[in-house]
């Protein structure tokens, strides 16, 4: 048995790392590579021979086309090249079908890890998987209808097994968390528009403001915000997650983030803005029209959307201060959320389900 892990997202990384933190994986790791995921304190090989870029969206596909072709043709050259068994894409669906079309092997078991939302896309993502994959490891129990049943298993999810979840409640807001999002064309969308609501912040109140930032991103984020006060930076290394649990509110741009403020029990805001042309296929793609899980799963605003044209300086400031000047009105917020999280019964991520399929899957009874 030989393994590999594909990750092209960073909140990909951060669910791979809680995978292998098992012992079966580490006691394996000669046999485990990852490919996109650059750790220093990691015990895999990392095989990526090529930059990986965070892609978003129709027209950053357009004008980055050469770099996928060129991305998939090194993917595959590394599988060829090492002989892998098994290959788990985490996450980035839309890629996995772009490789599996052109490179699909009978030699070697495809996974995927976390799929597409088929709750919110048309069934043909799904039916896609049915037919080509070997497995979907899904983090939502709310998909098991779209799949085939013997190629489905649900896991729980990966950020539940790293929370530290604000037990120290509250009803007054002092240290803020602002999290402009995992790609760049996100944060220069982004950055602009907060650093006007960290100015209405500062001016009001005296609060102690937190950007949450990768490496990748942080000189260009800390010379945006040059002159401005009472900020500290927290980049996303292994205190991530503790870091988040003594905020006690946070305005994130949509993803990951927003479930991981939610385990955590923050309250927050969300906010999202993309170009017309992406926002309008989104808009016809996709069945809901929530943007936040807990919103889509609840079928109502249990938190506060900025999208588009509302996600703005003023807006943001006006909904936050009416939560900053009521503790009663806070205090509901944050409940519902609660609420609602322990209505969809969210459960830690369970490897032990990954290994038993590989061990099953495995070619040798030495695997």
């Amino acid at each position: 048995m030989k393994i590999l892990f594909v990750t092209l997202e960073e909140s990909a990384r951060q669910n791979l790392r809680s995978i292998l933190t098992d012992i079966f994986f580490i006691h394996n790791s000669d046999n485990i590579h990852t490919f996109g995921f650059e750790d220093n304190n990691s015990n895999f090989k990392n095989v990526t021979n090529i930059k990986i870029k965070s892609i978003m969206g129709i027209t950053n596909i357009i004008f980055n086309i050469s770099y996928l072709f060129e991305l998939r043709s090194k993917l595959n050259q590394i599988i060829s090249k090492n002989n892998y068994t098994h290959v788990f894409f985490i996450d980035s669906f839309d890629f996995t079908k772009f490789y599996l079309n052109k490179f699909k092997s009978s030699k070697i078991k495809y996974c995927q890890i976390i799929g597409p939302s088929v709750f919110l896309w048309k069934k043909s993502k799904a039916n896609y998987i049915n037919n080509n994959l070997d497995h979907i490891f899904s983090i939502f129990k709310i998909e098991s209808k779209y799949y085939a049943p013997e190629i489905y298993t649900y896991i729980g999810h990966p950020i539940f097994n790293n929370i530290f979840p604000n037990n120290n409640i509250t009803n007054k807001i002092s240290n803020i968390g602002i999290f402009l999002g995992s790609r760049f064309q996100e944060i220069s969308k982004n950055i602009n528009i907060v650093k006007n609501l960290l100015i209405l912040l500062n001016n009001k109140s005296s609060f102690e403001l937190y950007i949450f930032i990768t490496k990748d991103f942080e000189d260009y984020i800390k010379k945006k915000l040059l002159g401005l006060s009472n900020i500290k930076y927290f980049l996303n290394d292994n205190d991530y997650y503790f870091n988040i649990s003594k905020l006690d509110f946070a305005f994130a741009c949509s993803g990951t983030v927003h479930l991981e403020l939610s385990f955590s029990k923050i309250p927050h805001f969300i906010f999202y803005k993309a170009n017309f042309f992406n926002y309008f296929i989104f808009k016809y793609f996709v069945r809901s029209k929530y943007l936040s899980l807990l919103n889509i799963f609840s079928n109502m605003f249990i938190v506060k959307e900025f999208i588009q044209d509302k996600f703005n300086a003023s807006d943001l400031y006006d909904a936050f201060n009416q939560l900053n000047n009521d503790s009663n009105l806070l205090a509901k917020y944050r409940d519902d959320i609660k609420i609602s999280l322990e209505k969809f019964n969210f459960s830690k991520l369970n490897t032990n389900l990954i290994i038993d399929y590989l061990k099953m899957s495995s070619l040798t009874k030495e695997d």
